[in-house]
C-alpha cells in the first residue's frame, strides 16, 4: 500500500454521509450482520466523523460522540492489518482529548480487545451483548 494515497481527515457527516455508510455498512451490515437499524441509529447528526480513503475510495470511518463515546471505528476487510485503523484512532483521540468529557471510551467487540489494549485503553467492567455482539466497555488512559 502506497501511504501517499492515504488520506484521514475529520469529516462533515452531511459532506461525507454516503462515503461513511459505504464503509459502515459493508464492515457491520453484510460483514458481521448487524441489523441496519442499529447500525443507522439516527445518531450521525451528532457526532464528529472521521474516514479514511485510499486513491479517493472510502476504506474506513468511526465516529465520536461530543460525550467522548468512541463508536462506529470500521475497516473494510482488504485493508485490515495495514495500520489504518491505528492512524484513524490517533485523529478520533487527538479530537476526544480536546473535548471537555469525564472519560473517552468505546464498547469493543471481543476479536478488537487486544488492538484498543495496544492504544491505551483498559476494559471496564463484565463482557455484554450489543447487536448480538460480545462487547466490553474500554476507558482510554
Amino acid at each position: 500500500m502506497d501511504n501517499n494515497l492515504l488520506v484521514i481527515f475529520e469529516a462533515n457527516w452531511n459532506q461525507f454521509s454516503q462515503d461513511i455508510s459505504e464503509v459502515r455498512k459493508k464492515v457491520f451490515i453484510q460483514e458481521q450482520k448487524v441489523p441496519s437499524t442499529i447500525e443507522m441509529d439516527g445518531n450521525d447528526l451528532k457526532c464528529y466523523h472521521f474516514l479514511a480513503k485510499y486513491e479517493d475510495q472510502p476504506i474506513g470511518t468511526a465516529r465520536l460522540r461530543k460525550y467522548g463515546k468512541i463508536e462506529r471505528v470500521s475497516v473494510i476487510k482488504q485493508f485490515r492489518g495495514l495500520g489504518i485503523g491505528m492512524k484513524i484512532m490517533e485523529i478520533v483521540l487527538t479530537k476526544a482529548n480536546s473535548l471537555d468529557v469525564n472519560e473517552i471510551y468505546l464498547h469493543s467487540q471481543m476479536e478488537s480487545k487486544n488492538f484498543y489494549e495496544s492504544i491505551g485503553f483498559a476494559s471496564m467492567g463484565e463482557y455484554f451483548l450489543e447487536a448480538n455482539i460480545k462487547h466490553i466497555k474500554m476507558v482510554y488512559n
